[in-house]
């Protein structure tokens, strides 16, 4: 059976989600550009997206024909957390004396925040089959 795979972000439209099937790869998933797939009852589909390796896992059902992507509805608090986070890391980190050290602290708070930041701004909507518009055309 053939599901439809949309992506609706308003944020992030240059990264793309590497889209796997049972671990192997399938296609790329871009912003606002519907894609469809073949899979069959019982699939996992894997969304990676690139250089932080954010990941969802979704099992396919046969309820499942349309899987959407979307911003967490709660995404400029998330990002206000995590600039107040970053900052008191940084404020903690200015009495470290190695500048390496620093450097390190800084880096890697950073790419945990980051990679914190975009696990939890995606939200993954599963539509089922017998939704309004094909009870409407029947």
């Amino acid at each position: 059976m053939k599901i439809s795979l949309k992506r609706k972000t308003t944020w992030g439209c240059v990264r793309h989600f590497v889209i796997y099937k049972n671990g192997v790869k399938q296609g790329k998933l871009f912003n606002n550009i519907v894609t469809e797939i073949d899979v069959e009852i019982g699939d996992i589909l894997d969304f990676r997206e690139s250089f932080f390796y954010f990941s969802q896992k979704i099992n396919v059902t046969s309820e499942t024909k349309e899987i959407i992507i979307a911003n967490s509805k709660q995404i400029r608090h998330l990002f206000s957390l995590c600039i107040i986070l970053f900052l008191s890391l940084s404020l903690l980190s200015l009495s470290i004396t190695s500048l390496n050290l620093f450097l390190f602290t800084e880096i890697s708070s950073f790419l945990f925040l980051n990679l914190l930041f975009r696990y939890h701004s995606y939200r993954f909507s599963i539509e089922p089959s017998n939704s309004l518009n094909e009870l409407s055309v029947n």
